[in-house]
């Protein structure tokens, strides 16, 4: 296969992050609604968190354009360089330039350069010239320098060359004197190296469509060009056109249905149209083709992170973590999936090396917060939370906070908490967890009004779930409205659960209606039924921390330990 732009190792067809907690999908859709300052701040927390992720550098980069690119020219550059420096590209590719620290300079230059060609002193001229190009690989003015001077020491072949290249980046270049004398007639075609350059300079500067348009125009003259068109896809895809890229990977699997990095693009957009099905079996057929890709395991590990089946991340990401221990990306997806698998001890040692892989990172607090509680040290998690806020205003953060004083009943501060997430971003929150603690807090607060005013509006909260019809009914008593308090009541006593939430619900109802024994008597009906649902077993840890019963924690915490 040819030398090209796209020998690249992991150029744009990588997947991100395995975090839950910082999805880029949440900063892409502030981006969109223009929400700026939002996404800028998101995008931070994202890179913090997930250093190896080009797309969260560029994506930075873009955003601090909108805000406002003269004010944020030179972060806008860091970003864009960043993320250029972690798109492994094939070393025989001449790397574009990132320093336009200079570009002030360059009018000056050309004059300079002008000035010793008139005084015929071809090589100042030449070097002047030569730093135009240093500061701007595409500087039409330069290569029309250049031509001038290779006519003049009657290299006419050398001449054409650069005419042609100064003709390719500004047109207004056919009409001079110089090319006429020349005899070019029309626009050059561009040549792979100048093709080459072009693209990576208008895509790591944020000119997706005009990436594009050079892709679009090699496709049309080079259409078996693989590595190109998998470019093309990917920013297809980044650029939100879902059909073109739905019609090219149908072309890519034609043409090379092997292809790893076409696989993963195609898994990518399933997800992004919601074709789950096909996801699963799309990355599966990528890892049979190398077991030991690092782009296909991290993807498998989030697929099945997402999915909630951590016992198969846990296998792909300890293989990630085999072959890459540096990867801190890896090491939140194993110890995600350890921490959900009860295996909390294996997962410390691996904690402390993920936080010195990237001490800025903000979810290994988070993590030690999730040990903490599924070992019913509540004070402790709150203190890992909190230091994981810190670092990072995530909304997601301030819900499990918020879950957390309200199990220490302090429900103030539970609401505080719930607001703050509120007062952020719509795309980030899980609002039916929000909306079910705002009506505890309120309930628990007595708080008529509030309880009233929220079960009045707009809830996310399922009206189906039986804790529902039980805020209903603590409203009705909150009121004084005993004989509507009552039918609701009746309802709930005739309530048979059907799902682990339904178990869940009805063990609070049962514990404020009759007590802990009949709270724990529906858990253990409920584990019956779902023998390996952890959420029974923390919730029992929950009402016996509540009620200071350390034996039957101990009891509990053991039991969980042999799911």
């Amino acid at each position: 296969m040819k030398k090209s732009l796209f020998i690249i190792t992991i150029l744009f067809f990588g997947f991100s992050k395995a975090s839950l907690l910082f999805d880029i999908q949440t900063g892409l859709n502030e981006y969109e609604l223009k929400n700026y300052d939002f996404a800028k701040n998101y995008f931070i927390s994202y890179i913090n968190n997930n250093p190896n992720d080009k797309d969260g550098y560029f994506w930075l980069a873009k955003t601090y354009e909108k805000i406002d690119s003269k004010k944020n020219a030179s972060l806008m550059l860091e970003n864009y360089k960043k993320a250029y420096e972690l798109t492994s590209i094939d070393s025989n590719i001449e790397k574009i330039t990132f320093d336009l620290s200079k570009n002030q300079n360059i009018e000056d230059y050309f004059d300079m350069s002008i000035m010793y060609f008139e005084q015929g002193n071809l090589k100042a001229s030449e070097q002047y010239a030569n730093m135009m190009l240093e500061i701007n690989s595409k500087s039409p003015s330069a290569y029309f320098i250049k031509a001038k001077i290779a006519l003049a020491k009657n290299n006419k072949q050398l001449a054409k060359e650069y005419i042609n290249q100064a003709i390719i980046f500004n047109n207004k270049y056919l009409e001079t004197n110089l090319a006429k004398s020349l005899n070019i007639k029309e626009i050059p075609e561009m040549t792979q190296k100048m093709y080459n350059v072009s693209v990576l300079e208008a895509y790591f500067r944020g000119d997706i469509d005009i990436a594009i348009k050079y892709l679009e125009k090699n496709k049309e003259k080079n259409p078996q060009d693989i590595e190109s068109n998998i470019m093309l896809f990917e920013l297809y895809i980044k650029n939100n056109d879902i059909s073109k890229a739905q019609k090219l990977s149908l072309e890519l699997l034609k043409s090379d249905s092997n292809n790893i990095a076409v696989k993963l693009l195609c898994a990518k957009l399933y997800k992004l149209t919601n074709q789950n099905d096909k996801i699963e079996n799309t990355l599966l057929s990528a890892y049979k083709l190398n077991p030991n890709n690092k782009e296909t395991l991290l993807a498998l590990g989030n697929h099945y992170l997402n999915k909630k089946d951590y016992k198969s991340s846990k296998k792909y990401f300890e293989q990630l973590v085999n072959i890459n221990d540096e990867m801190y990306e890896a090491y939140f997806g194993y110890i995600y999936s350890l921490i959900e698998l009860n295996e909390a001890q294996k997962a410390m040692p691996l904690i402390r090396k993920a936080i010195t892989l990237n001490p800025k990172n903000s979810e290994m607090y988070y993590l030690l917060s999730l040990i903490c509680k599924m070992n019913a040290q509540y004070d402790d998690a709150v203190s890992y939370i909190i230091e994981a806020i810190k670092k990072d205003e995530n909304p997601k953060y301030f819900i499990e906070l918020a879950k957390l004083n309200y199990t220490l009943k302090k429900y103030s501060q539970s609401l505080v908490n719930l607001k703050d997430a509120l007062s952020m971003s719509e795309f980030s929150l899980d609002r039916e967890t929000i909306d079910e603690y705002m009506l505890k807090n309120y309930i628990k607060l007595e708080d008529e009004k509030n309880t009233a005013n929220y079960l009045k509006g707009k809830l996310k909260l399922d009206k189906n779930r039986i804790i529902y019809k039980y805020n209903l009914y603590k409203l009705c008593k909150l009121q004084g409205n005993e004989k509507e308090a009552n039918s609701y009541l009746k309802e709930i006593k005739k309530f048979k659960p059907n799902s682990l939430i339904d178990y869940i619900d009805l063990s609070e109802i049962k514990y404020e209606q009759d007590g802990l024994e009949f709270a724990i008597k529906t858990l253990n009906n409920g584990l019956k039924e779902y023998p390996n649902a952890k959420e029974l077993y923390c919730k029992k840890l929950e009402f016996y921390f509540m009620e200071q019963k350390q034996d039957e924690i101990k009891k509990t915490m053991e039991k969980m330990s042999k799911i």
